[in-house]
């Protein structure tokens, strides 16, 4: 029995330095996708947060927009110093026409 355990004994101090080193990695990596997943989540409840703020910005523009178009009328209009066109053209375009270019 004592020629068998002898026989085993290099490789055993061996494997327990692989296992070691294993071990030792694992550790490592699971501290760093640790450290990353808690990073993406204060990422993203920023972007969240961001994202609220930016969503009632537009809210309010919308609802000033609505209310400065709400008050416009024609005379309103005509006292800032707009006139109606003079006459409507309508321009047509088929596939013979050449786009502006430099190439020409």
């Amino acid at each position: 029995m004592k020629s068998i355990a002898i026989t085993y004994t290099p490789y055993l101090n061996r494997l327990n330095a692989l296992f070691a080193a294993v071990i030792a990695l694992s550790v490592f990596f699971y501290g760093v996708f640790l450290l990353e997943a808690v990073a993406n989540a204060a990422k993203r409840t920023d972007a969240q947060k961001e994202l609220s703020a930016i969503t009632t910005h537009i809210g309010e523009m919308e609802t000033g927009y609505l209310a400065a178009t709400r008050d416009l009328t024609l005379d309103s209009v005509k006292a800032m110093g707009y006139v109606a066109p003079a006459g409507i053209t309508t321009v047509l375009a088929d596939g013979s026409m050449k786009a502006l270019s430099e190439n020409r």
